[in-house]
């Protein structure tokens, strides 16, 4: 029986690309701790990766196809990330990740807020979470959103940079062309109608809540990144591997209010590349 070899090499490039366009299944996930073996295991590696263990030559043109990919801008990574008032935890959805590559076109964080989510049926009072639990997730210098986004990101790169290292001992620098922080409008949930046996709905909260809770988070944001130190370009050739991002923006609902350049994850933290 002809295998995948036996056809023309443009329908074998044709195979390729539509595997690395495949849509994802989006599946929620809560991550309560952050670590390396977790953000590694819930990665959406795609069951392509069989064929890169096929053969020589379908190993090779395959990575070219991922190469390619990337050389026309279209290897970009999406997920959703969800806070909600008075979790201990937020929750993710990866969205598109077509390939693991050393040069990402650029990677988009889509930043959910949820408000005064019950913990239980119901929405009595003494359901739902108090607003200082709200000022403390968007608020506080050490535990905040910002906080988590930013240490769930760099434990990220550094998982994603450890599997390139496994299956490319040449591999040496990871770039991210642009890395989008995208708030969204946040959401708060709505009781159903009990005697017409409507389900509970999510809407967005009121534009003047909305713009008060954003305006909070985007200054909670931009102080998160104040505070990153300034590393000396220099000492990059020190770094292994070399993770660096060449634009750091800052959206809210896909509208850019915020840019930054040259910052490199370095001893665990991310810092700006001084030259």
């Amino acid at each position: 029986m002809p295998g995948l070899l036996h056809l023309p090499l443009e329908i074998r490039n044709y195979v390729y690309e539509i595997l690395l366009h495949d849509a994802l299944e989006p599946q929620i996930r809560g991550v309560m701790v952050v670590s390396d073996t977790y953000i590694r295991d819930h990665l959406p590696m795609r069951p392509y990766r069989g064929l890169l263990r096929t053969c020589r030559q379908i190993n090779r043109e395959f990575k070219q196809a991922i190469r390619h990919m990337a050389a026309s801008k279209r290897l970009d990574y999406e997920l959703d990330i969800t806070f909600s008032h008075g979790r201990p935890f937020f929750s993710l959805t990866w969205k598109r990740f077509p390939a693991l590559s050393p040069l990402v076109n650029s990677v988009l964080f889509n930043i959910d807020l949820r408000v005064r989510d019950p913990f239980r049926d119901g929405f009595s009072d003494d359901s739902v979470p108090h607003d200082h639990e709200l000022a403390h997730l968007l608020e506080d210098p050490k535990k905040s959103f910002a906080g988590s986004l930013f240490d769930y990101a760099a434990i990220l790169f550094k998982a994603i940079s450890n599997l390139l290292v496994s299956g490319d001992p040449a591999f040496r620098v990871l770039y991210m062309e642009t890395l989008v922080l995208n708030f969204r409008t946040p959401t708060m949930l709505v009781p159903g109608l009990a005697h017409l046996a409507t389900p509970s709905r999510r809407v967005n909260v009121e534009p003047e809540e909305a713009k008060k809770l954003l305006d909070t988070m985007r200054g909670t944001l931009q102080a998160n990144v104040k505070a990153f130190k300034g590393f000396e370009a220099a000492e990059c050739r020190n770094l292994f591997p070399l993770i660096q991002i060449g634009r750091l923006r800052f959206a809210t609902e896909g509208v850019v209010w915020g840019e930054g350049h040259n910052m490199i994850l370095a001893h665990d933290d991310f810092q700006w590349l001084r030259y």
